[in-house]
């Protein structure tokens, strides 16, 4: 994770839409298809592969940034930092001003820490809220998925069905027996 240490959110934000096209692209790949229904069905799964790997980019991203709460990244654009005021006295107070000096030191690093956790939290929704968009999208993709593959396999049943008394028809025109029925899975 060492290499994102210098992305920004507009970075996550590209990486998450290039790894979605990518795996929708990947999934597009493969062999040739020859129905329009077959076509339907292998773009709807690169659909649905390409929306659950942008689901599963913005919750990655999401993971980082709980894992990074204190970087800076998060803070681009939002709150300022804090700078503590340094403190001077005399070389009889300069003791008593060191140690006030630590104090709010200290203190502003605290609530640096505060602000840089707010802004980080500030930035998840953002990816969270895209994840949430593309598991409700992947739903319909899935539903969508179930009845193109159930029109073709009854279309498919259909065709095998006919070839099946295809072959039937045939074995009784050259006078061979027909066929004995088996149950699914005997051999």
């Amino acid at each position: 994770m060492e290499m994102l240490s210098g992305a920004s959110v507009d970075t996550f934000r590209n990486l998450v839409l290039s790894a979605a096209v990518i795996v929708g692209f990947l999934f597009l790949l493969g062999s040739r298809v020859s129905t329009p229904l077959t076509i339907a069905a292998r773009l709807v799964t690169a659909a649905t592969a390409g929306t659950a790997a942008f689901a599963a980019a913005n919750l990655a991203v999401v993971f980082y940034i709980l894992a990074h709460l204190m970087d800076a990244r998060w803070s681009v654009g939002r709150d300022a930092t804090l700078q503590s005021p340094e403190l001077s006295a005399g070389p009889f107070f300069q003791p008593v001003t060191d140690t006030l000096n630590d104090i709010l030191d200290g203190l502003t690093g605290n609530l640096n820490n505060v602000i840089a956790l707010k802004n980080a939290f500030l930035t998840m929704p953002e990816f969270i809220i895209a994840a949430g968009w593309a598991s409700f999208a992947l739903v319909g993709f899935a539903i969508a998925n179930r009845i193109l593959s159930s029109i073709i396999e009854k279309k498919q049943m259909k065709q095998i069905d006919r070839n099946t008394q295809d072959l039937a028809d045939i074995r009784a025109q050259i006078g061979l027996p027909a066929f004995q029925d088996t149950k699914v899975g005997a051999r």
